[in-house]
């Protein structure tokens, strides 16, 4: 205790009295992400930071690193806290640094078409502004309005858009960074192309979770505002009517800004707190972007395309309602309290197999599942499915196992789950195999002494610091939820949040 008093004072003096807290609620507030974890996983982590922080400039991030090294304290960047792993949350208390405050603007360069910001400004916010220059920032986390530039980046971030544009390391050209040893560097230069010719360290950051630096500026690429973007929306009857469509797009010449799937089960959550929600039924949103006569012209395209499939297309205020809804995916949580998420990629032709296999695996965990689905480019499809969770019934922290075996069904049909953290770094050896030795060799050269957003990646720290028990093997961990699924298993009636009209399901 009395370290870290000394600890406070010192990052008072950096940042002054308004800016470092050690409120138990504020605290509290930043021990956990968009995941729902219960309360027994606190036996397991300090998710609660010892400190949270509030830096607005690169020299206070870099002073601020350099006390948590000499305190021998872990410093775990945070954005808008808008993850789904664990990544942004702390393992063994230390200092949380919300970088939110760093959202200034610097430079719109209109003739470069790029925008320098600082790392804390949300991605809904930067493309607001740009498109006010009549610029576009082509892509967007499904967490848009409090995503951040850094934490996404960090998270490996692809989204609305990526489809066409790719994903968020195709945008940016430069970035500035502070390392495990408070050193500010720059990644690129933003001037030049990005060829590796020119000792392009932008992929080192790209979804590491924070975990070799701390992002805290980012140089983008912006494209002229397209003349018209315009969202098409088509009905079937259940997910599994709407099986081929995927393919369908993807084998065909069109080239839609984002094309995305959505569960009847989705729609019956949303039903159940918003009374004006469309009846359960298979979704599929299309949006194409780009002149006003391609734009026209592919629209007839994809109406015949899905047309032969058995879908219907909907009315063009529909569509327009469920385009302007994009980043409010999950207002659910409300019915139970609690609301788990898990991010995957598919092969685009494994996608029917997907859809059994999620029907299968909700059936045996007596879940209700919603598996929403979007495009990432002509070979991947990212499957997002999320359901409820009620702490407070016996066997409802039992339905995290869901996460490791919809995990388990990527792997299988060549796919993977996205993203790594606290909850789920036993993935990585099944993620990256041959990288798991080279990442530890960057890692140590960044951060010896593990002090950056640590065990999180290819270990799993533990709150605690006596050896056997400091980590927990992936293999352990994975066992863990296997011996979770089996009692679900056992749970002689099923999860009904809501109803599902029979023909949906």
């Amino acid at each position: 205790m009395a370290s870290l008093d000394y600890s406070y004072r010192r990052l008072v003096n950096i940042l002054g009295p308004e800016r470092v807290s050690r409120d138990p609620m504020e605290r509290l507030i930043h021990s956990h992400d968009v995941a729902s974890l219960p309360k027994i996983a606190l036996l397991q982590w300090k998710m609660i930071p010892d400190f949270v922080v509030v830096p607005k400039t690169v020299e206070e991030v870099s002073r601020l690193v350099e006390l948590a090294y000499e305190a021998g304290l872990p410093v775990v960047p945070r954005g808008g806290g808008t993850g789904l792993v664990g990544g942004a949350v702390p393992n063994r208390g230390g200092v949380l640094v919300d970088m939110r405050r760093m959202d200034r603007v610097e430079a719109v360069d209109l003739e470069r078409r790029t925008v320098t910001v600082q790392a804390g400004r949300t991605w809904k916010e930067l493309a607001d502004i740009v498109g006010s220059r009549g610029l576009f920032l082509p892509i967007a986390p499904l967490g848009a309005p409090a995503s951040t530039i850094g934490g996404w980046y960090s998270n490996g971030g692809v989204g609305i858009g990526s489809y066409k544009y790719g994903d968020a390391r195709d945008l940016v050209l430069e970035l500035e960074a502070v390392l495990p040893s408070g050193e500010i560097v720059r990644t690129a230069d933003g001037n030049v192309d990005l060829s590796m010719a020119y000792g392009n360290m932008n992929p080192a950051f790209f979804g590491a979770e924070g975990t070799v630096g701390l992002i805290t500026r980012a140089t983008l690429q912006l494209y002229p505002k397209p003349e018209a973007l315009m969202p098409f929306s088509y009905s079937f009857p259940a997910l599994r009517d709407a099986q081929e469509v995927p393919a369908a797009i993807t084998d065909s010449d069109l080239d839609p800004y984002n094309a995305s799937i959505l569960d009847p089960v989705h729609l019956a959550f949303l039903g159940a707190v918003r009374p004006d929600t469309l009846e359960p039924q298979a979704l599929v949103n299309v949006v194409f972007d780009g002149p006003k006569d391609e734009v026209l012209a592919s629209e007839k395209e994809m109406d015949a395309l899905i047309g032969g499939l058995g879908g219907r297309k909907l009315a063009e205020a529909i569509a327009k309602a469920q385009w302007d809804a994009r980043f409010d995916l999950y207002p659910a949580r409300r019915i139970s309290g609690g609301l788990v998420i898990t991010e995957t990629e598919f092969p685009v032709k494994r996608f029917p197999e997907m859809i059994q296999r999620a029907a299968r695996l909700t059936r045996r965990l007596r879940l209700q599942v919603a598996v929403n689905s979007f495009l990432v480019d002509r070979n991947a499809v990212a499957v997002d499915p999320y359901f409820l969770m009620d702490e407070q019934k016996p066997l409802g922290p039992m339905s995290l196992a869901f996460v490791k075996k919809f995990g388990d069904a990527a792997f299988a049909l060549g796919g993977h789950p996205q993203g790594l953290g606290l909850f789920t770094a036993f993935n990585f050896p099944r993620m990256h195999k041959g990288a798991l030795g080279l990442y530890g060799t960057v890692k140590s050269q960044f951060d010896p002494y593990r002090r950056m957003n640590p065990g999180k990646m290819t270990e799993v720290w533990t709150r605690y610091t006596w050896p056997i028990i400091n980590t927990i093997p992936p293999e352990i961990m994975g066992f863990g939820l296997d011996v979770a699924a089996f009692l679900r298993r056992l749970k002689p009636t099923a999860d009904h949040y809501v109803k599902i009209p029979k023909g949906a399901r």
